[in-house]
């Protein structure tokens, strides 16, 4: 069964995803970018996950969930070492 705040917050998700691959010219200037860009796509890819376990396949889908929000956790990590040491270099 699919919660309404799921399918919430993944809507909400997708537009956040959209708003910054839409400009993405503009925040070129941010320390690794692209590395930031896909923890966002992996986190989003975890609460469409979250979504789809309520309706096939819960503990497949449940495990690929919190993989990508694994995954998400430590490409943040990466940005964020990328991002501080970038950051003090100027």
């Amino acid at each position: 069964m699919i919660q309404e705040n799921e399918l919430i917050t993944l809507i909400l998700c997708l537009v956040a995803l959209f708003f910054a691959i839409s400009n993405y010219v503009k925040l070129k200037s941010l320390p690794g970018l692209k590395i930031f860009i896909t923890s966002f796509t992996l986190f989003t890819m975890g609460w469409f996950f979250t979504v789809i376990e309520g309706i096939i396949f819960e503990e497949v889908f449940n495990i690929i969930e919190h993989v990508c929000y694994i995954c998400s956790s430590l490409t943040m990590f990466i940005w964020a070492i990328v991002f501080f040491k970038k950051r003090g270099e100027n």
